[in-house]
């Protein structure tokens, strides 16, 4: 074999390996940013305590779909969104890292810990090149000053973007994420009040702890049953719901698009009616 030969082989063999290496590590970052815009709500009257620990505040979704490694860095603006929404909410409102540090400030009325409890996504060549969608649900847990939970809360904020001209889609996922815990942070400042949760901070007063359940009854645990804020989307343009699993550790199938430029409506809710709270008027969700 002459040299030359062997040299041009050598040049195409790591020519071809270079290129399988790429084509394994294409990867997509998904980083929502932005700030909420001031909301028109009067705040509840009372000192609370917010959760977010540091996991949440850290909080990555990653995800592999036909040989693109997705990373959806969500933490650090979910930190930041939380800390927005709660200081609007009410009238006092201090941020930790865990139930246990809250339940040590004085004069706290309640504490509130919200997780990101499911990611989904469905980009821009799985709805046909018209649009990219976010779903993202969240828990709410919410405890009494003595650190106790109380209650869990539930809600899904949808979102969408407009298909990538160009590039991987990382700005486009970026803005639909964002558009999805802003419609989440409408949705609970706008129906918050209205749950029997809200009740006796509207009136200045703590939480009660909920009273043990005796043995032998059928009364509920003393986490007692999850509330539901409505899953009303908010009227973006085009705003779409998306579809999200059972389960939040699994893949997420992508959503079917919308047939027209109104928003789909969402899947109805699986808790009763009499633990939802009442529809509020679109605009003042959409006013965020």
């Amino acid at each position: 074999m002459h040299p030359p030969d062997r040299m041009n082989r050598i040049s195409s063999t790591l020519f071809v390996t270079s290129l399988l290496v790429m084509g394994g590590c294409a990867k997509v970052a998904v980083r929502p940013e932005g700030d909420l815009p001031k909301p028109l709500v009067v705040a509840t009257p009372a000192k609370v305590g917010v959760v977010v620990t540091p996991e949440a505040g850290n909080y990555t979704h990653k995800e592999s779909r036909a040989s693109v490694d997705y990373e959806a860095q969500l933490g650090p603006s979910h930190k930041h969104l939380v800390e927005e929404i709660f200081k609007a909410e009410f009238t006092d409102a201090k941020v930790f890292e865990s139930v246990d540090a809250a339940r040590l400030e004085p004069g706290v009325m309640a504490i509130f810990e919200p997780r990101i409890e499911q990611f989904s996504f469905a980009n821009a060549k799985e709805t046909g090149g018209v649009y990219c969608a976010v779903t993202i649900r969240y828990n709410i847990a919410i405890y009494a000053p003595d650190g106790s939970l109380v209650d869990n809360l539930t809600l899904t904020g949808y979102g969408s973007g407009p298909a990538p001209k160009i590039g991987n889609g990382e700005e486009e996922l970026g803005i639909a994420a964002y558009a999805a815990m802003r419609d989440a942070a409408a949705k609970f400042l706008t129906q918050f009040p209205g749950l029997e949760i809200a009740k006796p901070l509207l009136a200045s007063h703590a939480i009660e702890p909920r009273a043990p359940s005796l043995a032998g009854t059928t009364e509920a645990p003393a986490g007692g049953p999850e509330m539901t804020i409505e899953t009303v989307p908010i009227n973006d343009s085009p705003a779409i719901a998306t579809t999200s699993t059972s389960s939040p550790a699994g893949p997420v199938q992508a959503p079917v698009p919308a047939p027209s430029d109104q928003p789909a409506e969402p899947p109805a809710p699986s808790q009763p009616p009499s633990q939802m709270a009442p529809r509020l008027p679109e605009k003042t969700a959409a006013s965020l």
